[in-house]
């Protein structure tokens, strides 16, 4: 047990240190408290990790497509307004959670798709006189042909 005990401390680089376990009981107790620790410290680490590079690979996409604008401006000669207004545009799509939400709702197979779309917009289908008393498989389906009116 003590060479087992001396394997795991040396694996996982706690040292040796001034207090050592002697007995049994103790070098079980110091082999699953440091295998715990270095399990809880992976754990956490990775987090950590996860966490930035899906910042990063956001801002990535970020600088991405102002790149891509930069190259549409100085192939096309664009107006400094209408570039600005473009910039302007992509920084606020880029800031929103609503593209995470659409991303989401897409990648969902069909018809729960469209359950999930007629719980989200029930409020506005109810307030709608052409929708009251109207079937759900209709709504659904004269919901997916209509589009905004720009006035």
């Amino acid at each position: 047990m003590t060479a087992f005990y001396f394997t795991v401390t040396t694996l996982v680089t706690v040292g040796y240190g001034d207090i050592t376990a002697y007995s049994l009981e103790e070098k079980c107790l110091c082999i699953v408290l440091m295998v715990v620790g270095v399990i809880s410290f992976s754990f956490a680490t990775g987090a950590l990790a996860s966490i930035i590079t899906s910042y990063d690979s956001k801002e990535a996409l970020l600088k991405e497509k102002i790149s891509t604008l930069n190259e549409i401006t100085m192939e096309y000669d664009l107006d400094i307004g209408l570039f600005n207004k473009l910039a302007k545009s992509i920084k606020y799509d880029h800031s929103k959670k609503q593209r995470d939400i659409l991303q989401f709702i897409d990648e969902l197979p069909h018809k729960v798709k469209l359950e999930l779309a007629m719980q989200i917009h029930n409020k506005t289908y109810a307030n709608i006189a052409f929708f009251k008393d109207k079937d759900q498989s209709f709504i659904v389906w004269i919901s997916t042909l209509i589009r905004p009116v720009n006035s």
